[in-house]
């Protein structure tokens, strides 16, 4: 199968990445030859790129050749932009995985440390739903780099210790800087720092601080329990990663939630809420198809500053917010502002562009806080319950930036957010320089 002419000609008009003062914002990759901009679908389509493949046996390569090839081919270009930026792939500080599958993970991986062998990016790793109406694509990796120019004020992108007990569970860095910016991988509820690396599930696996939810009867403990212990240890994990690379949970901007299944959302908005007492972060919550490995309910990515930054963070608000949950409506930290995910009005069964258009105006007012307005917006992420709505989205997209596009991400999931009526929602980050 090949990518819709139509999905592929929608695709070309937003840029495959956009540059700012400090970092450069990718667009989704989507496999394409970084030359002929065709899908690669076998080996034979990166021959000469990327490492060789450790077999050579039709059937073998028929169901790992697209994976392997489409994740060459995202390699490929994004080193192809940082080289003509005057970088390389040591500049990169945050990768987005989306996985159709996610049992091909291992395939991503090997390929990972042909082109990363050290100090390799901190990576977010998810299972989605469809990328394109003829489900050909198999990954969308998106990202963000350090403008190669601004090392000369923000200092190399420099891999960080985190807690230096838990290794990561693939080929990634668990923290990376750049200048005050602390980029975390998605951190999961396994224990590397015990021999098999177990999985977190009951009560029993954590400390007794962390039993703020328990019960002690049966039933209850045996449905809240999983995802609270989850949420608690995840949190804890990553409390000890910025710890370990000079920051807190204080000074975390923005978190991406991702869960199995969105009845567990109030259990772990109960547990969210004790990490966070005041001033929390830009938060999107959103369900995927797959999370982590061995069943695992829950994968949250932080993206934070360091205690001894020169900036400081600043929870963007109007002074009269009414959110749904415990989050901001985002957060400021130098030039860089993460917004939370914004969705339709909850009890609104609009059709998908009176939902589109009511996020706009959200984010428009939003955005006026600020005294930004849309052209400030460096990535774009839009999921969707149904990818082939990205063609009906199209004519407001085509009106909101008429001008210049953001760097996008279009993603097709189960569900945009805990408000189950949604069929979009949108996320962004902002540039204020």
């Amino acid at each position: 199968m090949v990518l819709d002419n139509q999905f592929k000609k929608l695709i070309s008009k937003w840029p495959r990445y956009v540059k700012t003062k400090s970092f450069l914002f990718f667009s989704g990759q989507l496999g394409l030859h970084p030359k002929s901009l065709e899908l690669c679908l076998k080996h034979e389509d990166v021959e000469n790129l990327g490492p060789a493949p450790n077999h050579s046996y039709p059937w073998v390569d028929s169901i790992e050749g697209p994976i392997a090839s489409q994740s060459i081919s995202a390699y490929e270009s994004v080193s192809e932009i940082l080289e003509k930026e005057g970088g390389d792939l040591t500049q990169l500080v945050r990768f987005h995985l989306y996985q159709r599958d996610k049992r091909f993970f291992p395939v991503f991986d090997s390929i990972r440390k042909f082109y990363e062998p050290n100090d390799p990016t901190p990576s977010t790793a998810v299972g989605m739903g469809h990328f394109d109406p003829n489900e050909s694509v198999r990954f969308n990796i998106d990202g963000i780099a350090m403008n190669p120019e601004a090392e000369k004020s923000l200092g190399k992108r420099t891999a960080l210790p985190g807690s230096i007990e838990h290794s990561s569970a693939a080929h990634f860095s668990h923290v990376v800087g750049a200048g005050p910016y602390l980029f975390v991988a998605g951190q999961i509820p396994t224990d590397t720092s015990k021999p098999g690396s177990p999985l977190i599930n009951n009560y029993d696996d954590i400390p007794e601080e962390g039993h703020i939810l328990k019960v002690g009867r049966s039933h209850e403990d045996s449905r809240n329990g999983p995802i609270a212990v989850q949420t608690w240890f995840t949190y804890d994990l990553i409390r000890k990663h910025l710890e370990g690379s000079g920051s807190s949970m204080e000074h975390i901007l923005n978190l991406t939630v991702y869960l199995q299944d969105m009845r567990d959302f109030p259990t772990f908005h109960r547990i969210h809420e004790t990490f966070f007492p005041s001033d929390p972060p830009a938060l999107t919550v959103l369900q995927v198809a797959e999370v982590g490995h061995k069943g695992e309910r829950i994968e949250i990515e932080p993206t934070a500053i360091a205690v001894d930054s020169n900036i400081r963070k600043e929870i963007v608000t109007s002074g009269n917010d009414s959110l749904p949950a415990h989050m901001s409506l985002g957060t400021r930290a130098g030039d860089l502002v993460f917004l939370s995910n914004i969705t339709p009005v909850e009890g609104e069964k609009e059709d998908v562009l009176s939902q589109a258009e009511s996020i706009f105006s959200q984010l428009k007012s939003t955005l006026s806080i600020l005294n930004a307005d849309f052209s400030n917006i460096s990535h774009l992420t839009v999921f969707l319950k149904e990818i082939n709505d990205l063609v009906t989205l199209e004519t407001i997209f085509e009106k909101i930036f008429s001008n210049e596009r953001p760097a996008f991400t279009a993603l097709q999931i189960p569900l945009p957010s805990p408000n189950v009526e949604a069929d979009v929602s949108m996320t962004a980050i902002v540039s204020l320089s």
